[in-house]
């Protein structure tokens, strides 16, 4: 008689080639389009105004000015577009016009009137003070501390949305505290415009710029990544229109395959799909021009019409 442990290995490995084997050729549910390509397409964030729940009161309006600031580290990062302050109002006015709450499950705005805005960011200050070290504390309202050094601090919270479900992407806790030293801060802050190069020396400043700083890596970390499905946008001739351009990294030289809808085979037995199968190629475009979010492409054969996949044929 075999021992158990040969017996077990005479069963086991055959069945591990088998799963082997048989995995290579099968697609896992919940599979991707098989011309997704692996360019991030930048998502396009709009920023409301915050909300002041810090009671700071004083020369500046803290709301717009947050707002400004999260803009502007925003844009730095060159991984997301934020949408113009005029094209956010529009895409506000759209949503109340439709009455009810911002989001609601019913009656969702049209996606092509709201200028592209895939995610909403809105965020409230919790806290904005400088307190002396020795005594006492104050908002921005006005600024008598004398004597020992003080401790400024900024607290925000950003909630992120999609804009079409209302489904939130991202919590956001943010919060900076920064020490100053010297006598008095008297004045201090006396004709010193919100987000101005003077008001990022000031401790408020460096504190307000540490927020959103850390607030801004959040967001970045949480918004969901959205990669780029190559598509005919449309189709006049013997040229077509990419649904892609430089801000995917598309190139003048390019070329794509026009391949017809991949197919779904699915198990006759459960129903889930077991693997996807390409459409027939159809035809081949090559780019010729750039814009910031499209392609014009001639058709070097074949025929392209709109809808159609493309997928990218390596260089």
């Amino acid at each position: 008689m075999f021992p158990m442990t040969i017996l077990k290995r005479a069963f086991v490995l055959p069945a591990v080639l088998l799963l082997l084997i048989v995995s290579g050729c099968r697609t896992p549910a919940g599979h991707q389009s098989p011309y997704r390509s692996n360019r991030v397409v930048k998502p396009v964030v709009g920023v409301a105004d915050f909300e002041n729940l810090a009671n700071a009161k004083g020369q500046w309006n803290l709301g717009k000015g947050m707002a400004d600031v999260l803009v502007t580290q925003l844009l730095e990062t060159e991984r997301v577009v934020v949408l113009e302050r005029k094209d956010l109002k529009d895409v506000l006015d759209e949503i109340i016009l439709q009455g009810g709450d911002l989001f609601r499950k019913e009656g969702k705005v049209d996606r092509g009137r709201l200028k592209n805005a895939k995610y909403l960011v809105h965020g409230s200050v919790t806290d904005f003070t400088e307190t002396s070290e020795g005594s006492g504390w104050f908002g921005i309202s006005w600024l008598r501390i004398f004597g020992h050094g003080s401790r400024a601090r900024v607290a925000i919270n950003i909630k992120v949305s999609d804009v079409e479900s209302g489904e939130v992407v991202a919590l956001v806790k943010a919060a900076k505290t920064v020490s100053a030293g010297g006598a008095g801060v008297e004045g201090r802050y006396k004709d010193v415009v919100f987000g101005g190069d003077a008001f990022f020396r000031t401790p408020l400043g460096k504190a307000t710029e540490g927020a959103i700083h850390s607030a801004v890596r959040q967001i970045l970390r949480d918004l969901p990544v959205n990669y780029w499905q190559p598509r005919v946008a449309e189709s006049t001739g013997d040229t077509v229109v990419i649904n892609g351009g430089k801000n995917v990294r598309v190139r003048v030289g390019d070329k794509f395959n026009v391949r017809e809808a991949p197919r779904d085979i699915t198990d006759p037995v459960t129903g889930n799909v077991i693997e996807t199968v390409p459409g027939r190629v159809i035809g081949k475009v090559q780019v010729t021009k750039l814009n910031p979010a499209s392609a014009c492409a001639v058709i070097d054969n074949g025929v392209a019409k709109r809808g159609d996949f493309l997928e990218t044929v390596k260089r």
